[in-house]
Order: structure tokens, then sequence, then C-alpha cells
């Protein structure tokens, strides 16, 4: 079985977590996301569940709400199992993973100093600004992880600035 994606992992994890959940309850979480990396998307999240239910790793179940009826995924034993090696991947957790800053910097040299340097004030600017917002969460735990990662990822910057343009 070919291992999971991110998306798929988190989908997994958000269903073991909530028991019974619809698509559109998975496809909220990303929704919500602070990151743009994770849209959401119908396109997105309805393939997924697609392909976990057809894998065995969660069941569908149609309830009925009224007239309506709407589909609800439970986590397999098979599905929990395939969750917990994506959790547990210490390879894959500590891969940079993809980050669009780090994806333009490689080709920085393509433009001007001066646009260098203005794109990096802006990127700077814009992680400042995005570090002053909260977590969309009322858990204190990830309060704390998503100010941690917006501190170092305003020394990253401050990092690729000064190597790129030189100090400041």
């Amino acid at each position: 079985m070919p291992p999971l994606t991110d998306l798929e992992g988190i989908a997994l994890a958000f269903i073991a977590r909530s028991g019974p959940v619809t698509a559109y309850a998975v496809s909220k979480i990303f929704a919500e996301s602070p990151s743009a990396f994770w849209t959401g998307s119908a396109g997105a999240i309805y393939p997924a569940m697609q392909r976990l239910a057809k894998r065995g790793l969660i069941r569908a179940s149609d309830v009925a709400t009224g007239r309506r009826t709407r589909t609800e995924y439970r986590i397999t034993v098979k599905g929990r199992g395939a969750m917990k090696d994506w959790l547990l991947d210490a390879e894959r957790a500590a891969d940079i993973g993809f980050d669009p800053l780090r994806t333009r910097v490689v080709y920085l040299d393509l433009v001007s100093e001066n646009e260098r340097t203005d794109f990096l004030a802006a990127v700077a600017k814009q992680v400042d600004d995005n570090a002053d917002r909260p977590h969309p969460t009322d858990d204190p735990g990830l309060q704390a992880i998503h100010a941690a990662v917006m501190r170092n990822r305003r020394a990253w910057v401050k990092t690729i600035a000064a190597l790129i343009t030189g100090p400041r």
C-alpha cells in the first residue's frame, strides 16, 4: 500500500479523534488552517476521502437527517494502523517539506539586488503580520506551538536576507 499523503494522514487523524464525521467537517479543518498550503477545497478533500475509503482505511455510512442523507466516515482498524504509521514516520516528519519561500530563494539570483532586497523585506513584513495573528483555536498548546513556529520563521527570514543581501 502506498504511504499516506499528509492530507490523507491529517484526515485520518481528524476522523480518529473526532469520531464519525462528514467530508465537509474534514474540509473545515484544512480551511481553518493558518497555512495557505491547506486549502480544504472540495476538489482535494472529497477525492482524498474516496481514496481512503477505497483503500479500506475509512468506512462510509449514510445517515438520514430529516429528508436529507449525509455520508459520515469512521476510521477502520486498518485505517488506524495506517494513520499511526503516518503519524510516527520520523523521517517524513523531519523533512523540510513544501515551503514557498525556500522554493523562491533558490532562484533569487535571477532578479536584481534591489528586487531581492525589496522582496525579502516584504516577506519579513508578511511574516511579522502573520506572527501577530493567533492560531485559530482555543487550544493553548497549539497557540504556543504557532507562536514558536512564527518566532523561528522570523529568524529564518532574517538569516536568508543576511545571506542573500548582506547584513542589515
